[in-house]
């Protein structure tokens, strides 16, 4: 596994970055359906109403030279990732949009919902995610217990 030392002083410009990032999906993204937000409801969201998604052809990625490699280190950035949550916004891969992966990324919505500020979370998650790796995270097990439900 990786070394969360060697990652943990990157957080505070992850967290500003991707703050930007839910900014830009926030305004560009599309208000969930009718059926979404039961979707959303269901996997325990409490404001659905407040997520957008975007669709894009990759998930943004940092200009910060140290951020990208640290994202393509930890797996976290790269071609095979689909989508992606940051707070209320959502960006989902052209051609990759399923029931599944939506309610996977909304039990991320979730989540954030439910930890106690921004930087906790991204921390959390980073952390879990180094420690435990990508698949074996529980943040990650957790989503993938909703996609089917």
């Amino acid at each position: 596994m990786l070394e969360w030392e060697n990652y943990k002083e990157l957080i505070p410009l992850v967290v500003t970055w991707l703050l930007g990032v839910e900014t830009t999906i926030l305004a560009e993204g599309r208000a969930l359906t009718a059926a979404e937000i039961a979707d959303a409801r269901s996997v325990g969201v409490k404001a659905p109403e407040n997520i957008r998604v975007l669709m894009v052809d990759t998930v943004a990625q940092p200009e910060h030279p140290v951020l990208l490699k640290a994202g393509k280190e930890t797996g976290l950035l790269g071609e095979s990732v689909s989508g992606r949550t940051v707070g209320y916004g959502i960006e989902i891969v052209n051609g990759q949009s399923s029931r599944a992966l939506l309610r996977h990324e909304f039990r991320h919505v979730y989540q954030f919902e439910n930890a106690s500020s921004r930087e906790s979370f991204v921390t959390d998650y980073i952390k879990s995610v180094l420690i435990e790796g990508y698949f074996d995270s529980v943040y990650e097990q957790d989503a993938r217990a909703f996609e089917l439900q």
